[in-house]
C-alpha cells in the first residue's frame, strides 16, 4: 500500500491506492503531539493501515514541516499508527512543487489558509521567501484576509451592508472574535474561515474587493517578485483553495508585474499521487 498525505492548517488529504479521505489539518506550530497523533490514528482507521502483513509506504507533506525534529516526530507518529510503514516527510511546499511542475522547473505559490512560495528546479526547492505565519506574514492567504477584515469589522470600519450580512451569517460578538483569534487551538484556521465570505462579497462590494486585491498584491510584491532575475517573465503555478477562488484577480495583478499564472489547482493531492505512482512505475521498470 502506498499512502500519500498532504496537510495544511485546515485539512489533511490522504490517498491510498485509490481511496481518498480527509481529516483535520495539522499545524506543527500550535498543535501537541497528542493532537497530531489522534489525526493520524483517524486516518489509519479509515485507510486500514493497521492491518498486519501489509507493506506500507507513506509520503507525508505538511505545512510548516521544515525542521528535522518535526519530520522525525511526524514519521514516528505515522509508524505508530501505520504499523511497520516506511515513511518520508517533507514540506507542503515540495508537495505543491511536484504537483504543479512534476520534474520541470517553475515558480510555486501556495494560497490556502496561509501562503508560501518557492523556486523549484524540477528536483528540489532552490529558493524560498519565508512566509512568516499568520502573525508576521502569510500575505495572500485566507488567514491574512480574515485578519484584515476582522480588524476593520470590530472597529465598525466595514460598510454597513457587509457588516450586517457578516453578523447574520456568523453571529459572532466581540468576545467570540477575540477568543477565536487568541485562545482557539487553530487561530489561523479561525481567521481563514471567513475568507469564503469575503471573496463572495468581493464580487459585488467594492470594499471587500479592495481588501482581496490588496491581500493578493502584497503576496506578489513581498514574495513572488523576489524570484525575478532581471526583466524575465515569471511563470507561476498556484496551489490552494484561495488561489483557485481568486484566480482571475491574480491573473489581472500578474499583468501589472510581468507574471503569468499558468496553473491553478485547489489541492495537490491527486496530482501528487500521480507523481509518486509514475516514480514507482519507473523504479519497478528498472
Amino acid at each position: 500500500m502506498t499512502v500519500i498525505a498532504e496537510s495544511g492548517a485546515s485539512k489533511t488529504d490522504w490517498m491510498a491506492d485509490g481511496l481518498r479521505i480527509r481529516t483535520k489539518g495539522i499545524n506543527f506550530s500550535v498543535m501537541s503531539y497528542e493532537d497530531i497523533s489522534s489525526i493520524a490514528a483517524c486516518a489509519a482507521r479509515e485507510i486500514g493501515g493497521s492491518a498486519s502483513g501489509q507493506d506500507i509506504s507513506i509520503f507525508f507533506y505538511g505545512a510548516g514541516l521544515v525542521s528535522d525534529a518535526q519530520k522525525e516526530m511526524m514519521a514516528e507518529i505515522l509508524r505508530t499508527h501505520f504499523h511497520g510503514a516506511s515513511v518520508e516527510c517533507a514540506s507542503d511546499l515540495l508537495a505543491a512543487s511536484r504537483a504543479l511542475w512534476g520534474d520541470s522547473p517553475g515558480i510555486v505559490a501556495i494560497l490556502g489558509t496561509g501562503s508560501n512560495s518557492c523556486s523549484y528546479d524540477g528536483h528540489g526547492i532552490t529558493a524560498n521567501v519565508r512566509p512568516g505565519g499568520y502573525v508576521l506574514g502569510d500575505e495572500g492567504g485566507g488567514a491574512s484576509l480574515g485578519r484584515r477584515f476582522l480588524a476593520d469589522y470590530i472597529k465598525n470600519l466595514t460598510p454597513q451592508a457587509v457588516a450586517s450580512e457578516f453578523k447574520k451569517q456568523y453571529r459572532l460578538d466581540y468576545p467570540d472574535i477575540v477568543n477565536g483569534v487568541y485562545k482557539s487551538p487553530n487561530p489561523a484556521g479561525f481567521l481563514a474561515s471567513f475568507a469564503p465570505f469575503i471573496i463572495s462579497e468581493a464580487g459585488r462590494d467594492e470594499y471587500c474587493r479592495s481588501i482581496v486585491i490588496e491581500n493578493l498584491t502584497a503576496f506578489v510584491t513581498r514574495s513572488l517578485l523576489t524570484y525575478r532575475r532581471g526583466e524575465e517573465t515569471l511563470d507561476v503555478g498556484v496551489a490552494g483553495s484561495i488561489g483557485m477562488a481568486c484566480s482571475k484577480w491574480l491573473e489581472n495583478i500578474g499583468r501589472d508585474f510581468n507574471i503569468v499564472f499558468r496553473k491553478f489547482i485547489s489541492s495537490p493531492i491527486e496530482a501528487l499521487s500521480c507523481y509518486h505512482m509514475k516514480k514507482l512505475v519507473r523504479y519497478d521498470e528498472q
